[in-house]
């Protein structure tokens, strides 16, 4: 794993996104996603032209921002360690993850 010194939701965060395939599309490759058809996904990734985000997908994007927002002190908690965002990818550089969770072992 190797970390990447980015901000989710940053230029370069979207930026290092647009080059790898990230653990959020896993769905849409399987094609289970309810979003994002696996077609649209793959024209995505071979023309690099992404649609721009809705209000309503923007709205559960936010969503889902503050439910992890409420659940992080939670987790913290019953796991006794304090919580840390990281972005990485794997040693090949295709394929990227951004965890909003993570203690500083990276666990």
């Amino acid at each position: 794993m190797i970390e990447l010194n980015v901000t989710q939701g940053s230029p370069e965060w979207h930026a290092a996104r647009a080059k790898c395939f990230n653990a959020s599309e896993a769905p849409a490759m399987k094609g289970v996603s309810q979003y994002k058809t696996r077609s649209a996904l793959l024209h995505e990734k071979s023309t690099g032209i992404v649609p721009e985000v809705d209000a309503a997908t923007q709205a559960r994007f936010d969503n889902g921002h503050a439910v992890e927002a409420m659940a992080r002190p939670l987790v913290e908690e019953i796991i006794g360690e304090e919580l840390y965002p990281i972005v990485a990818t794997d040693d090949t550089g295709r394929f990227m993850a951004s965890s909003d969770g993570a203690t500083m072992l990276c666990n």
